[in-house]
């Protein structure tokens, strides 16, 4: 039992040590991989084996030229085979991640496209109805019916205006 309570008083020690140095390696290891991947716009070996140099260069900064120059020598050889097996992988799985993501996105598009078309379709169709019903003998029936209607009001107000004098 006092072991387990030292193993635990350790971890809680010594874990937040450990903790907030690998959030920090592997927060700053994915950011340049990604900035790299970004900007080179492909997923290759060498963006990781760039990253690793990039991170463990800086975080053995502290050890003066010396250490920024093996530190990222060491990071360089430990990103390729994180690089490889990463490639690898996703070579295996016949997709990588920016084409997934392209095909989402070409996807997506097409999705939107098709329901604009749609649409379109839709108002055109709607303009159409409207036209047929605004045929030249539909519109000249109106127009008589409009002035019948205003002949009607004039005589009916003359009436109105003879019969109060």
């Amino acid at each position: 039992r006092s072991a387990h309570n030292a193993a635990i008083r350790g971890f809680l020690r010594y874990g937040w040590r450990w903790s907030w140095r690998v959030s920090l390696i592997v927060t700053l290891f994915s950011s340049v991989n990604t900035g790299l991947s970004v900007y080179r716009d492909k997923d290759a070996l060498s963006n990781y084996v760039a990253a690793g140099a990039v991170t463990v260069g800086l975080f053995r900064l502290n050890l003066g030229l010396r250490g920024l120059v093996a530190g990222s020598i060491i990071g360089a050889v430990l990103g390729i085979p994180v690089g490889a097996l990463v490639v690898g992988l996703q070579s295996l799985t016949g997709e990588t991640t920016r084409e997934r993501r392209r095909r989402e996105r070409r996807e997506l598009y097409e999705l939107k496209h098709a329901e604009w078309s749609a649409r379109l379709q839709m108002t055109d169709e709607l303009i159409d109805s409207l036209n047929i019903t605004a045929q030249p003998e539909e519109t000249n029936k109106d127009l008589e019916r409009i002035q019948e209607l205003l002949t009607l009001s004039r005589s009916n107000d003359v009436e109105k205006d003879s019969s109060s004098q």
